[in-house]
């Protein structure tokens, strides 16, 4: 444990009247804690906190709808691409068949479609599985 006493001063310091109240000073006594030790610090502090509370409570509150409309924007940006991506290409592929090609007896472009969204549904999916699992690489 280390202890604290008076040492002398050296000439340059001593000259000061604040180098004279130190060396005038009892030995310091090492802290066990880390609370604060001076009540004008304590005090200054509680201030502060106070004044910050007050000016916060002033203030006008922000917000109020935005995050709710920025949180339906991120949803709508991340939830509209996938089903695009799923839906269109196979719509303009079964669209192009029927146009120039045309569909065998009992085929329509409704049953083109589906067999097409499910199919590249199913890879997207097989995809997805792929990247969770890591695998494929």
């Amino acid at each position: 444990m280390t202890t604290y006493r008076d040492t002398p001063l050296s000439p340059r310091i001593a000259s000061t009247d604040t180098a004279l109240e130190v060396a005038r000073a009892p030995p310091r006594e090492p802290r066990t804690s880390f609370a604060r030790a001076d009540a004008d610090g304590a005090t200054a502090f509680a201030a502060e906190r106070r004044l910050l509370r007050e000016s916060y409570a002033k203030e006008p509150r922000r917000g109020g709808i935005g995050w709710k409309i920025g949180l339906v924007v991120d949803v709508a940006l991340l939830c509209l691409p996938i089903p695009a991506v799923i839906v269109i290409p196979p719509l303009l592929e079964c669209r192009h068949t029927a146009i120039h090609v045309g569909f065998f007896a009992g085929d329509s472009f409704e049953a083109c479609a589906r067999r097409r969204i499910v199919a590249r549904w199913n890879h997207l999916d097989s995809r997805m599985k792929m990247i969770v699992r890591n695998s494929g690489q």
